[in-house]
């Protein structure tokens, strides 16, 4: 587990957490943060997925704005920051990003078998980025606005797996039934809502974690990786 540059679209460089698959031909994931940078959370389910079997990079999408920045969810100041950060981000650079640290990986490990896997902001990513980088497979877990992304979903799209928090406090009822209808009328879309569960139901040591509802859905995201990256 180290940090990395990676070299960015536009010749500049930015950092990224890597951690390494204890094979060395596994598949690889990048890992899209939450509005809180590459923080302690992020890092440990960056760890957790190598443990799994792949190889990690977590790009620090935030650089941009100011390199290496780290929040703190429980602190409101910080939680502010980050969703002000969120919102100055520009989606372009943020997908060119993103395709970078693919392409990163993808030369380290010597092949292509990558999928994107991102939470909350990094959820709402994974969908976008599925369209628009060459990617085998990508997993969404409570994505923001997915209501208006799942239903411009290409068939030339990676093939998208979410996981959808039934009472998630960034959404509501309509917006969650909208993404799954969208999620059923597209072959390359599958969606599971989680009941009773709420924004970041997979944030070991955060307010609403749901220990069986993220196993279950790591379980889902282990079989729907398994299928695609091989």
């Amino acid at each position: 587990m180290t940090m990395v540059s990676i070299p960015s679209k536009d010749g500049k460089t930015f950092h990224a957490y890597l951690a390494e698959a204890p094979q060395a031909d596994a598949p690889g994931i990048v890992l899209i943060q939450e509005i809180f940078g590459v923080n302690p959370a992020l890092r440990e389910a960056a760890d957790q997925w190598a443990a799994l079997g792949f190889h990690v990079v977590v790009p620090d999408l935030f650089w941009r704005q100011e390199p290496d920045v780290v929040l703190d969810p429980t602190v409101e100041a910080e939680f502010q920051r980050g969703f002000a950060m969120m919102q100055a981000m520009k989606g372009d650079e943020t997908l060119a990003d993103l395709e970078s640290a693919r392409a990163w990986l993808a030369q380290r490990l010597g092949h292509d078998r990558i999928a994107a896997l991102g939470y909350c902001l990094g959820g709402k990513l994974a969908v976008e980025v599925a369209a628009s980088s060459p990617l085998k497979a990508s997993v969404s877990y409570y994505g923001v606005g997915l209501e208006a992304l799942v239903p411009q979903v290409p068939a030339s799209a990676a093939p998208l797996l979410l996981h959808i928090a039934a009472e998630d406090r960034f959404s509501d009822a309509d917006k969650r039934e909208a993404t799954v209808r969208a999620a059923e009328g597209k072959t390359n879309v599958t969606a599971y809502v989680y009941e009773g569960c709420d924004h970041a139901f997979a944030r070991p040591g955060g307010e609403h974690f749901d220990a069986a509802a993220a196993k279950l859905a790591q379980e889902r995201s282990l079989a729907f990786l398994g299928q695609h990256l091989g």
